[in-house]
């Protein structure tokens, strides 16, 4: 009889601990998931940048009666190694079509707007002309980037700093491209209401193609190992989310069948129903 307590005590106490451990597993994953919007500390290996500022975030918006808006972009970013890194970039803007099924192209005037915090729920279209540069930061030197993309069309908009990984993209729309830094913003004021037409305005030239090719004065040099990112929904490169949340639901699950199997052991032992334990 006290070696049947002591089996069901032992599995209700793993199962409370996996359940537990689950439960954090979840709450990591949605934690990542909320924090796809901002910096990337840790790209690819090589830079880590700071939350991007300059610019007025979604729902706060930019209007365009006047004319269009020139939207700044400011990044910090560090080496995070201590080699010369030089990385070719993108800065680019898509247009967000819909979120959780909703048609938002025109930027909602005249309802209070969406704070977003990734791109989670939307459905984009890249606009044209994406800005191309390559930046050299020496070891563990801070490099601010400043960047400009003028708008005269409303809607709302996700900006990012990103560069392609190997693979381009396939038939199925997928694309490998790993990501800087990004943020939201919202523009409103159009004739009529409608979206017009986006001007983007490059403000720097240098073309980088191809994979990520970070090129050190010295060694050894980080290896990037990117990630495939939907291209409706670009985001910040930051994944695992995913998984944490999946980890997350098979240990809650394993922690209630080790409780439930712990009291029917004791029911067991002690000629009791489950329900009285």
């Amino acid at each position: 009889m006290k070696i049947t307590h002591q089996k069901s005590t032992l599995l209700r106490g793993a199962g409370g601990l996996a359940a537990a451990i689950g439960a954090t597993s979840i709450a990591f994953g949605a934690f990542a998931t909320s924090a796809a919007a901002g910096g990337n500390p840790n790209f690819e290996g090589i830079l880590s940048a700071a939350a991007p500022t300059g610019f007025m975030s979604s729902p706060l918006a930019y209007d365009v009666s006047g004319g269009p808006v020139t939207v700044d972009f400011d990044v910090v970013v560090t080496n995070l190694t201590a080699v010369t890194q030089s990385i070719g970039l993108n800065f680019s803007a898509d247009h967000i079509l819909t979120y959780n099924g909703v048609d938002v192209s025109d930027g909602q005037p005249g309802q209070p707007g969406i704070t977003f915090t990734g791109p989670s729920g939307t459905t984009q279209v890249a606009m044209p002309d994406t800005q191309s540069f390559t930046t050299t930061w020496s070891g563990d030197q801070v490099v601010n980037l400043d960047l400009q993309y003028s708008l005269d069309s409303c809607g709302y908009y996700q900006l990012d700093i990103w560069a392609p990984t190997s693979g381009g993209s396939d038939g199925s729309g997928q694309r490998d491209r790993a990501t800087l830094a990004s943020g939201f913003i919202r523009v409103l004021g159009c004739s009529g209401g409608g979206s017009g037409s986006p001007t983007p305005s490059p403000t720097e030239t240098p073309s980088p193609s191809g994979s990520v090719q970070p090129t050190s004065t010295a060694s050894p040099t980080p290896s990037p190992d990117g990630g495939v990112l939907a291209a409706s929904t670009p985001g910040t490169g930051a994944g695992g989310s995913g998984a944490g949340l999946g980890i997350g639901l098979l240990l809650l699950g394993i922690g209630a069948a080790l409780v439930i199997a712990g009291r029917l052991r004791r029911a067991a032992g002690a000629g009791l129903p489950p329900s009285d334990l």
